[in-house]
């Protein structure tokens, strides 16, 4: 069985809560991918992330299970909800539960409805969630929103823009349209999202990503990407701009950024109004 320092599946209500908006569509019996489902319909706190019991009460019915298993009895596709790629067990907990850790199975047959949905993407929205499971689902959510609204795509960017924390997919789509707005006058105003997406990517995120290459400073931030610091960067120009009165640029902010993070600790450098924010991020 699991123990206690085992991960939890991802409740999903704990989503439901922050997709209050969604429908509903059968996709009928298919085998699903065991290792794309991570989440449960009440039952989330049963199971590790491994899908093992965690309550002794479940080891029985585990056993029983097991042992139909063994005899080579068919049993009933479990019920589950799919969001983008990802499963959310309804019904059929302790049957994946002994296909995965039992008999090795990649797959297991499913009676899955699939979860439509427009997910908001705003620096303003709260987030209700219950664990760190749970929160990097939620982040997810964002990047296919951010993907969605920019055009930009992961799977063939040089360096992707992957985030740990929440709301940073939404302050990068709002400078990306901020880009849009203020280049040269309003010259991309009449291009695509994907044209502007791109053109941003090359000529703002990329030439920092260089930056922070040659500075080494990822290393200074366990667990955390080149996109974290991005935005981390874009708080820092915010802070400038208001101490200048006018808006420094881009390029001036990260270099001074670099400048100070180099010899100094990023709380010592930024004002106390921003301190809780990147306790936040940096912990």
């Amino acid at each position: 069985m699991a123990n206690d320092k085992d991960g939890i599946l991802v409740d999903f209500s704990a989503i439901e809560k922050n997709v209050p908006v969604y429908t509903l569509k059968s996709k009928g019996i298919q085998a699903i991918p065991i290792d794309k489902i991570i989440g449960s319909l009440g039952r989330y706190l049963d199971f590790s992330e491994t899908l093992l019991p965690k309550r002794s009460d479940g080891s029985s019915r585990y056993e029983y299970i097991k042992s139909l298993m063994e005899k080579g009895i068919n049993l009933e596709p479990i019920q589950v909800y799919q969001m983008l790629d990802n499963y959310f067990i309804i019904d059929g907990h302790h049957r994946v539960a002994v296909a995965k850790n039992e008999f090795k199975a990649k797959y297991i047959d499913a009676d899955v409805t699939e979860i439509k949905f427009d997910f908001e993407l705003s620096k303003d929205k709260n987030y209700t969630f219950d664990s760190e499971s749970t929160k990097k689902f939620l982040i997810k959510l964002e990047e296919n929103a951010f993907q969605k609204a920019t055009m930009l795509n992961n799977k063939i960017l040089i360096h992707p823009l992957k985030v740990t924390e929440l709301k940073s997919y939404a302050i990068l789509n709002q400078e990306i349209l901020d880009f849009k707005e203020n280049y040269n006058n309003g010259e991309l105003i009449k291009r695509s999202i994907m044209f502007v997406s791109y053109k941003w990517y090359a000529e703002r995120f990329l030439p920092a990503v260089e930056l922070m290459k040659e500075e080494k400073i990822l290393s200074k931030f366990a667990n955390r990407t080149y996109t974290d610091l991005y935005v981390w960067i874009q708080k820092h120009k915010y802070f400038l701009s208001q101490q200048a009165g006018h808006d420094v640029g881009f390029d001036f902010t990260a270099h001074d950024f670099m400048a100070k993070y180099k010899d100094k600790k990023f709380l010592d450098i930024i004002p106390s109004i921003f301190t809780d924010i990147i306790k936040n991020l940096v912990k």
